[in-house]
């Protein structure tokens, strides 16, 4: 059976639920409704979050609940844009009514379980290979990373995955960082570099 990779902010309902995540061996999206969304069609699924004013976050529930698989895996990025997280995924779909509130430091009733690799420990976006450290650029919530599949399966296995020279790592850190500049110019010049590549 073929696995998928996922990007998962661990940010549900403007928590930032990092470390709620690793200790209790979970993941989750926002978008409390007041009901599970367990067996629902995309389209019910759709019409539910748009009577609760959740509609832009179909994309992102309906991946959770319906396309994510047990044994998939996935990579969570902290906030501090310097450490990323593994994990595998190990339950299905997981309605947690308790958090099924739309208030702050709650919200996120949709789970999946997940074991957490690595014993926990987060590995270093600089480490990761530049390919994978790109994708983890996208600003969603949610993300089909699968065709990164191989590259996380052998950093999962200890293969040596950042084969880029110290001298190319460095020139690209240095880009990654111009991304963030107040300078347009600089910006666009940058962004066109990484695309360009």
């Amino acid at each position: 059976m073929k696995k998928n990779v996922w990007l998962l902010r661990p940010l549900p309902h403007g928590n930032d639920c990092l470390n709620e995540f690793l200790e209790e061996n979970f993941i989750a999206v926002g978008y409390p409704a007041g009901k599970s969304f367990s067996n629902l069609s995309y389209n019910v699924l759709r019409e539910t979050l748009k009577n609760n004013n959740w509609e832009e976050g179909i994309g992102n529930v309906n991946i959770l609940v319906n396309s994510m698989q047990i044994g998939d895996l996935v990579v969570v990025p902290s906030t501090n844009k310097k450490d990323v997280y593994i994990g595998e995924i190990k339950s299905d779909y997981v309605y947690s009514q308790d958090l099924d509130e739309n208030r702050e430091g709650t919200g996120y009733p949709h789970q999946r379980r997940v074991t957490w690799l690595f014993n926990k420990q987060a590995l270093l976006r600089s480490d990761l290979p530049h390919e994978l450290r790109s994708s983890l650029r996208y600003p969603g919530a949610v993300a089909d990373l699968t065709k990164h599949y191989l590259l996380v399966e052998q950093l999962i296995n200890g293969g040596i995955i950042n084969n880029d020279s110290d001298l190319q790592q460095r020139a690209w850190k240095v880009i990654e960082d111009l991304l963030e500049s107040d300078d347009e110019n600089i910006r666009l010049h940058a962004a066109t570099l990484i695309v360009n590549k």
